[in-house]
């Protein structure tokens, strides 16, 4: 499984990039993770979007069976952490290979983006975009322990 966390400028903390780097390492002994970090060169909402779809057209994770696109966003769909790896499990187990969850910049996704893809959120409180990268990677650490039935994960 390959999982690529998208988002808009680089963190502004050091112990958010160790922890991203910890946990994509880790990522990498049973699948594959990257972080794509676009520039933040929009100056509205409109700009962005066409910024992030350009970004993941290029990358060609748009449009294809394999790959499913995910959008973090608060009204998205919450679930517990095994929650969580069971729709992996079941998405990978249907021919997806690449997950790429996109977080949002400063103005957020539009109305056609919520409608175009997936929403998914970490939890009902409010992280910095910083923070949700960090959680992020480690939710997917944590799905891959929970599938292959390791330990990490505790009930």
């Amino acid at each position: 499984m390959k999982f690529t966390i998208v988002c808009i400028g680089k963190s502004k903390f050091s112990f958010v990039e160790e922890g991203l780097s910890h946990y994509l390492e880790q990522i990498g002994h049973t699948g594959e993770g990257e972080l794509l970090v676009l520039k933040d060169q929009a100056s509205d909402q409109k700009r962005e979007q066409e910024h992030l779809l350009e970004a993941l057209a290029k990358r060609k994770y748009l449009d294809d069976g394999k790959v499913r696109v995910f959008l973090l966003d608060e009204r998205g769909k919450s679930q517990t952490s095994r929650e969580f790896a069971k729709a992996l499990g079941a998405l990978r187990d249907q021919g997806v290979q690449r997950f790429v969850y996109v977080i949002g910049g400063a103005y957020g996704f539009s109305d056609e983006l919520r409608t175009r893809f997936p929403l998914i959120t970490l939890s009902k409180l409010t992280f910095p975009h910083d923070l949700a990268r960090l959680i992020l990677a480690e939710q997917l650490y944590r799905s891959l322990q929970i599938l292959g039935g390791t330990k990490y994960h505790h009930d």
